[in-house]
């Protein structure tokens, strides 16, 4: 009973476990057919989007040789029959491009993103055809009359329409590559939704292993399957690989790919086509044995240096210059970066790059060089030039502004503009002068003293706000001059004209009293009286006309009107005619001459203007000496200083030794009170002083009061005058 009981047990187990077998196969089954669905579903969707993206490529591949073909048919018109061959490439690109636009709108047709964008490119495409047909097939009438020929077909102009066509085709490419994109991210959900239904693939296959080797060789049918549809996705993308590859050789830039320890592994055409070499040729080999960075030692140490930062995961840029193979330099921004194995930190390749930037360099290098003679200018310039930001804080400070201010560069720089002016402009000038800010221009005037001597200096200044291109301020520069020398000459011309007017006004007045009482007749009685009157009138014209003389003589040597005729002349022949200008003027003071001259002493100079210097100064000396004295006229050769001298001694009574240096001059007298009396002017000193400055020489005067004065003139030696003429020659260049 026993063992029936457990014999029944075990049959109802068995029956269980066999109805429990038999329910989980069933429902094993169902899964696993549920999921070869959803499998063959999404492989398909696989295949689609492979479909998809190995047309969008063939596009691409179209449409470059479309634009191909068209430049090949212009640059063989007119030669043999190459023309016609590229025009039957250009009918065929396009027919194969139409038909590549064709398959994408029915592969696209499940997805409304995809056809919008399909949609823009075909209108790309369409306006991209037509102009290619504006070019191509005027080209095709060339040889027809011109009468037949369309004006719509007339042949444009190939430099601007090539911009355009190449516009439109960065467009197409750009909307190609967005579709590559979408699909490329549908492709990835879908490897991934394909590895999930693999792993429950799996567990199904583990579950229909343990009960039925008819669900593990189903499983495995579909696996080989699925092997087979991986093998021909894997077919499919090398020959996408092959198109990526084509359009990687038709990128303008430098690419190549690197292991870590730096061996090409890949690179595009263009550096192949720069340096006249073959793929063969350098792939297998170390980058910077590439012939480019073999042009010099300092080319190969920059590669190492960045296949070595690179490899240890830094990212590496650089500017390098070679030399092309038609002999031209081309300066290249390099970079060379690492590329991680996925979700790890070994580096696996390094990819290397190359842009070509020589114009931004030549641009670059100009903008340094116009932006240095800027500073050159500005830190030349005798003006002090200060410039600050939208903020107030000071950015330029030249040479010539430290030297106005007193305040040096590095302390201005960076500093507010109104704290570094409080100290030299007024409060009420200052506040009315926001730096930087303010959007008016505004001049003002101030004093200083310079912090080195102390002196009292006069600026001008000048304030305009910066806009760089708009109206909105970004920022001010303010320019300080120094017209100390401009006030002082100011003031020196109202001396001069105040002086001026009262030696003329003077004379007028005596002329016009003394003639005016003649004129009434009022001395008509007093002969005398009137002859008296006459001559004062007579002596107050001479007067003028001395004053006029000197002034229009001085004012010709200040402006350099005059040029000097130089000449060897004896110093004996130039003092006798001193004495003979000046001979009646001595007799009547009772004043003797002498003079002691060697014969053989010679001079070179203008022997006009050097007699009126020993006349003027002769001349004086005899006004103030008193009679029965003796004026004596040297003349010498000093070898030791190379100059001639010559001396004017009298025996008068003396010049103040604070007035040695101020009698030379204008209008500037020891003692004014007997000018008139004495004849002068005031300005023969001054006239002297400017003839000797001209011949290169020098005079002075010492004098002791109460015992006579002696008049000094030098004049150089011949040699010694051009060795001056050629350093002042030097310094001006």
């Amino acid at each position: 009973m026993l063992s029936e009981g457990r014999f029944h047990l075990q049959k109802r187990l068995v029956n269980a476990g066999l109805l429990v077998a038999i329910l989980l196969l069933g429902s094993t089954s169902v899964v696993a057919l549920f999921n070869a669905r959803e499998w063959q579903t999404i492989q398909e969707r696989v295949q689609h989007t492979y479909n998809l993206l190995l047309t969008l490529e063939q596009t691409k591949t179209n449409l470059n040789g479309t634009a191909k073909a068209r430049r090949g048919y212009w640059l063989t018109q007119g030669i043999g029959s190459n023309s016609k061959i590229f025009l039957q490439d250009y009918q065929t690109s396009v027919q194969q491009t139409q038909q590549a636009l064709g398959q994408l709108q029915q592969l696209t047709a499940d997805n409304p993103t995809q056809q919008t964008l399909l949609q823009e490119i075909n209108t790309l495409w369409q306006q991209y055809q037509a102009l290619h047909q504006s070019q191509v097939e005027p080209s095709l009438m060339e040889n027809q009359p011109k009468a037949q020929i369309s004006p719509r077909l007339q042949t444009p102009n190939r430099s601007l329409s090539g911009a355009e066509h190449y516009r439109l085709q960065q467009q197409i490419f750009a909307l190609l590559n967005q579709m590559a994109a979408t699909e490329q991210q549908l492709l990835k959900q879908r490897i991934a939704v394909t590895a999930r239904l693999t792993r429950t693939a799996n567990y199904i296959l583990a579950i229909a292993y343990s009960l039925s080797l008819v669900s593990l060789a189903t499983i495995y049918a579909l696996l080989r399957r699925e092997a087979r549809k991986r093998q021909q996705a894997e077919a499919n993308l090398r020959r996408s690989e092959h198109k990526f590859q084509s359009v990687f050789d038709e990128l303008d830039e430098f690419a190549g790919l690197l292991t870590p320890e730096g061996t090409l592994i890949e690179v595009n055409q263009a550096p192949l086509d720069f340096a006249q070499v073959t793929r063969e040729e350098i792939l297998g080999k170390p980058f910077w044995e590439f012939p480019l960075w073999q042009q010099s030692s300092e080319l190969t140490e920059i590669a190492k240096t960045a296949v070595s930062q690179a490899a240890a995961g830094h990212f590496f840029r650089t500017e390098a210059t070679f030399n092309s193979a038609t002999g031209q330099f081309h300066t290249f921004d390099v970079s060379v970066k690492p590329i991680y194995q996925s979700q790890s930190k070994q580096v696996m390749w390094l990819i290397a790059e190359g842009r070509d930037i020589t114009t931004q360099v030549q641009l670059r290098d100009a903008l340094r060089q116009e932006r240095d003679r800027s500073l050159h200018l500005i830190n030349s310039s005798v003006d002090g030039i200060a410039a600050f930001d939208e903020t107030g804080i000071c950015t330029v400070w030249n040479p010539a502004m430290e030297t106005l201010t007193g305040i040096p560069r590095d302390r201005a720089i960076g500093q507010c503009g109104m704290d570094l002016f409080r100290s030299l402009v007024p409060d009420a000038t200052l506040q009315h002068l926001p730096l930087g800010t303010a959007d008016t221009v505004t001049a003002f005037d101030f004093s200083c003293s310079l912090p080195q001597t102390g002196q009292i200096r006069f600026l001008e200044a000048h304030y305009s706000p910066l806009h760089n291109g708009s109206t909105t301020v970004t920022g001010g520069l303010i320019v300080l001059r120094d017209v100390t020398r401009q006030r002082e000459l100011e003031r020196l011309k109202r001396e001069f004209i105040s002086i001026i007017s009262h030696e003329i006004r003077t004379p007028l007045s005596s002329i016009r009293g003394a003639l005016g009482l003649v004129a009434e007749g009022i001395l008509d009685d007093d002969p005398q009286t009137a002859k008296e009157m006459v001559s004062i009138a007579n002596n107050n014209i001479e007067r003028l006309v001395r004053l006029v003389n000197d002034i229009l003589a001085l004012n010709r040597l200040e402006s350099g009107q005059v040029n000097l005729k130089y000449q060897w002349c004896p110093a004996v022949s130039l003092v006798q005619q001193a004495f003979s200008s000046v001979e009646a003027l001595a007799t009547a003071h009772q004043i003797r001459l002498e003079a002691t001259v060697p014969d053989d002493l010679w001079v070179w100079a203008d022997p006009d203007w050097l007699v009126q210097v020993l006349v003027n100064l002769v001349n004086n000396a005899i006004k103030f000496s008193p009679p029965q004295t003796a004026i004596a006229v040297t003349a010498e050769a000093i070898a030791a200083e190379a100059v001639i001298q010559f001396s004017v001694t009298d025996q008068g009574r003396g010049i103040p030794a604070d007035k040695l240096q101020t009698i030379f001059g204008r209008f500037q007298q020891v003692d004014a009170s007997d000018s008139r009396q004495k004849g002068g002017t005031g300005l023969g000193l001054a006239i002297c002083r400017r003839i000797v400055q001209q011949h290169g020489g020098c005079i002075w005067a010492e004098s002791e009061l109460g015992k006579g004065s002696t008049f000094y003139v030098t004049l150089p030696h011949p040699e010694q005058q051009e060795a001056g003429k050629e350093e002042k020659k030097e310094k001006v260049l």
